[in-house]
């Protein structure tokens, strides 16, 4: 949010917890895109209701500098082929250099590893600004114990 680079933002899925997002990212545009038109109103704006593999025909021609895709792999996109056209369509909305974060749960059943996906191949990760490293492991109160956030850049 505080990169200067980064003007443009999509954030994948969003939830009533997700409703103050868009308020750090103030002066910035914020997009969010999400398939069940219940959680519209905790979007950003725009805010498209549709799936993320669908993005370029729902924004046409829109380049972000960064989109965040965070719990979103392994809890309704569960199919290899899903996070594969998912990864591809991020690819085709990224400005080359721009940043995909994406937030996985490795230890769930339904998870599906981005990094084996053909599509990766349009990414390298990158250690993140001050974190200093491409991968962050994040301990949870939860049966699957952790969330991973990758960072990856656009080639």
């Amino acid at each position: 949010a505080r990169d200067p680079k980064v003007a443009r933002v999509l954030f994948v899925g969003v939830q009533w917890y997700t409703k103050r997002y868009p308020t750090h990212f103030r002066g910035k545009t914020f997009a969010t895109i999400d398939p069940d038109p219940n959680v519209a109103q905790f979007g950003g704006h725009p805010h498209i209701v549709g799936q993320v593999q669908d993005l370029t025909a729902h924004l046409p021609g829109t380049v972000f500098d960064a989109i965040v895709m965070s719990g979103v792999i392994g809890f309704g996109l569960n199919d290899p082929r899903e996070v594969d056209s998912a990864l591809d369509a991020c690819a085709t909305a990224l400005r080359p250099g721009g940043w995909l974060v994406l937030g996985v749960n490795e230890l769930k059943p339904t998870h599906v590893d981005p990094a084996k996906s053909p599509a990766a191949k349009h990414f390298e990760p990158r250690a993140f600004g001050a974190l200093g490293q491409s991968r962050i492991d994040v301990a949870l109160p939860f049966r699957e114990r952790n969330h991973t956030f990758l960072f990856w850049q656009k080639r």
